[in-house]
């Protein structure tokens, strides 16, 4: 069993450190989907354009999906719709445009990445839900899509809708395809450590070496940032767990439920061997008991890893402007596990503002949109959570028998042996909000239950918000 993505076990297409001073038109800081595809809507423009990426492109969060591109999302858009029949349709429309976004630039850039049309099933087990997936059908045939009743194969199911416009794909292929096509513009194991503005430009500190630019798109899975907009406290952290195991035979078909716990599934070819990949369960990371035991179900998998989604209180991303009247300090965050229709979407919802073009979703997906019912019944809830993540770390009560807290030298540090007797000792509280740390011996990484942030066992930073190691020096 390999304790990583099935993704990553794919070859790299490497690309240089920054050692230099620079000048552009945009930074772009993050090198996910998001980063990479705003690269590619700018592509055209006369802006000189950099990406800077902390560690490798692509084996953050993007490398942790499932990569399903659909707009059969779970309950997102019965979720819209609770608040606004409106802003629902022009989600779907949205996500719907992504796919036909995705699937045109797989085709004219001949990208090679396992991109396959599927249909997409979106069913439930239980009685209760099924008037839920009736309203579903309703709203999806009155907005113009091609949706029938079906039953799913394979899979304990009362009913399930069924589309047949979507698609699967490999997301470092893809990734490092545009990678190729942009190699002089990407500057990897590059992190930005300050961004300070004087006269009308920005300057950020990456390697210790400046780069001085008019835009800055912050394109990382969790802003590094708590002010000005109070980031934490409009979302919560969701952890999921994923497998992939060979199996004889691949189905045409991506599927998930409306049900708990959260099941969902797609298959793969590798050009060798074919996989079924499977999530099973998904937990907002405030409530996890035991990481251990939550990969107990994917013990017969050949390759298991965990992933975490940022939920926004109202279910529709964060991208645009950080400012409401600026266009030059752009963000683009909160998929609520949908990243790769959104993550391309942001490349072109971001490019459009830079270029000042117009485009149908800039309103919808504004950070400083309008209060509605859902913002407004989820706030506490978040607010709840992220407290609540803030004292189970504090207390050490997640894998507790596992780790040693102790101080050394004045300072509150973590101590935990590995398999092959090795002692590691970390700094135990994540630098972006001092939250406690607990350890994920699963994967082998310190990982804050706060906001997402996770650490090597010798103390690296490998995803933020955290801009900072928790390496311990005596």
């Amino acid at each position: 069993m390999k304790k990583n993505s099935i993704w990553l076990n794919n070859k790299d297409v490497n690309c240089p450190k920054l050692e230099q001073d620079m000048e552009a038109d945009v930074l772009i800081i993050g090198g996910g989907i998001t980063g990479l595809s705003c690269l590619l809507e700018l592509k055209n423009s006369k802006l000189k354009t950099i990406l800077v990426e902390r560690n490798m492109c692509g084996h953050g969060v993007t490398s942790r999906s499932t990569a399903k591109i659909t707009y059969l999302q779970e309950q997102i858009i019965m979720n819209i719709r609770k608040s606004s029949y409106d802003h629902a349709s022009l989600y779907l429309a949205s996500q719907r445009d992504a796919v036909k976004m995705l699937k045109k630039i797989i085709s004219s850039n001949h990208i090679d990445c396992d991109f396959r049309q599927v249909s997409s099933y979106l069913f439930t087990n239980d009685e209760a839900n099924v008037s839920k997936l009736e309203e579903e059908y309703n709203f999806l045939k009155n907005n113009g899509v091609k949706v029938e009743k079906a039953t799913l194969e394979g899979v304990p199911n009362i009913l399930a809708l069924k589309v047949d416009d979507t698609f699967v794909f490999h997301p470092l292929k893809y990734i490092n395809h545009l990678k190729t096509m942009f190699q002089d513009s990407i500057f990897e194991k590059s992190k930005v450590e300050k961004i300070d503005k004087k006269d009308g430009y920005y300057y950020s500190l990456v390697n210790g070496y400046k780069i001085k630019s008019k835009y800055v798109i912050i394109a990382t899975h969790y802003p590094y940032f708590l002010i000005p907009f109070l980031f934490p406290f409009k979302t919560h952290v969701e952890t999921s767990y994923i497998g992939a195991k060979e199996v004889k035979n691949i189905q045409d078909i991506s599927a998930i439920n409306i049900d708990k716990p959260c099941i969902s599934m797609r298959y793969h070819y590798d050009g060798k061997k074919n996989y079924l990949i499977y999530l099973y369960q998904s937990f907002s990371s405030c409530n996890i008991k035991s990481i251990e035991e939550n990969f107990r179900k994917l013990n017969s998998f050949d390759f298991i890893w965990s992933n975490k989604d940022i939920i926004t209180n109202d279910y529709i991303p964060f991208i645009g402007r950080l400012y409401q009247d600026d266009d030059t300090f752009l963000i683009a965050s909160g998929y609520n596990t949908w990243g790769m229709t959104n993550g391309s979407l942001a490349g072109k919802i971001l490019s459009d503002i830079i270029l000042k073009k117009d485009n149908p979703y800039i309103n919808l997906f504004a950070p400083h949109r309008h209060l509605n019912i859902n913002k407004v019944l989820r706030f506490p809830i978040d607010v709840g959570c992220s407290m609540k993540a803030i004292f189970k770390s504090t207390k050490n009560n997640v894998n507790n028998s596992k780790v040693i807290y102790k101080k050394i030298d004045r300072k509150n540090v973590a101590v935990y042996r590995d398999k092959n007797g090795k002692e590691h000792i970390v700094l135990n509280k994540c630098p972006h909000m001092k939250c406690g740390l607990v350890l994920n011996e699963v994967e082998e990484t310190w990982d804050c239950l706060c906001h997402g942030s996770r650490f090597a066992l010798d103390g690296k930073c490998i995803e933020g918000p955290s801009n900072f190691d928790i390496t311990f020096k005596p």
